[in-house]
């Protein structure tokens, strides 16, 4: 890594543990926002591209996010934040809010040195890469933990509308098309559509949909779009803050186990019909960690 290259990583880490706001650049979220190893050493990327993986994060901004489950998607962003992943972090409402879908931040971890890129390369200067990709990494980290955490954060249940399936389409574009070999979508979301396509809310609460019907409704509204063979993990589903009105049960937040059964049971058929697959819907953790 360049001394310039070493200055700019340190000063964003310092800044940001000290809490103060980092300047986005003009760009930010649209090309890759983490500084590169392989451009600061002149290197050339093996096969052209630095990274094989990808991780999209799309957190809905009309569910009031817990700490818990804060913590857990950044856990399960980290773990998948190994060398050669790209990450994106966006976020979504209802497109009438102004709080329409946009990307905050995208970065690559870089991919280390194939053996005959280390053999016959320079030792200074595969040293000067080994020491930027370790500083690339925390930086990389560092940033796409403290997006995904602000945006948790300013996200509120008070928003009335939720394009979940919009969004999901809209994304889809960036997802099928990147060529990264093995793809992750992360939605953080309660799942519960309430757009002018269809709504998952009645009588006060979550309502208990059927699955085809609702199917039905998103391919009349073309709501489907083309994910490319991605994984999709679910974080936060039918997840809700407690009622001031209705039963005991709807005040403290419960859901019936065929609700919950209903909901995951569109979303899995949903991403089917998205060329994609649906590992796990969180009721509203997520029991099993997101690994490459």
């Amino acid at each position: 890594m360049t001394k310039r290259s070493r200055l700019r990583f340190s000063s964003w880490l310092l800044l940001t543990a000290l809490g103060v706001g980092v300047p986005l650049p003009a760009l930010a979220g649209v090309v890759n926002d983490v500084p590169s190893c392989y451009k600061a050493n002149h290197i050339e990327p093996v096969g052209g591209t630095a990274y094989d993986r990808l991780i999209y994060v799309l957190i809905d901004q009309t569910v009031s996010w817990n700490s818990q489950l804060e913590h857990s998607l950044v856990n399960n962003l980290n773990r998948a934040l190994k060398p050669g992943t790209k990450f994106v972090v966006a976020e979504f409402s209802a497109f009438s809010q102004g709080r329409y879908l946009q990307v905050i931040h995208t970065g690559i971890l870089e991919k280390p040195l194939t053996q005959a890129q280390d053999n016959n390369t320079a030792i200074p200067k595969v040293k000067a890469f080994k020491a930027c990709l370790r500083d690339q990494g925390t930086f990389a980290r560092n940033m796409a933990d403290t997006t995904a955490v602000s945006v948790m954060k300013q996200s509120t249940s008070t928003l009335d509308q939720s394009d979940i399936m919009a969004a999901i389409k809209q994304v889809s574009i960036a997802v099928r098309s990147d060529p990264a070999q093995d793809k992750v979508l992360l939605i953080a979301s309660d799942g519960l559509e309430n757009s002018s396509v269809t709504s998952f809310y009645g009588h006060g609460g979550v309502r208990d949909i059927n699955p085809g019907v609702e199917i039905k409704k998103a391919a009349a509204a073309d709501m489907f779009g083309d994910l490319g063979g991605a994984r999709v993990y679910f974080l936060g589903g039918a997840l809700m803050p407690s009622a001031n009105t209705g039963s005991l049960s709807a005040r403290n937040g419960y859901r019936d186990p065929q609700v919950l059964h209903n909901l995951s049971t569109f979303w899995r058929e949903y991403f089917v019909k998205s060329n994609a697959k649906l590992m796990e819907f969180g009721e509203p953790t997520l029991l099993v960690p997101i690994r490459f």
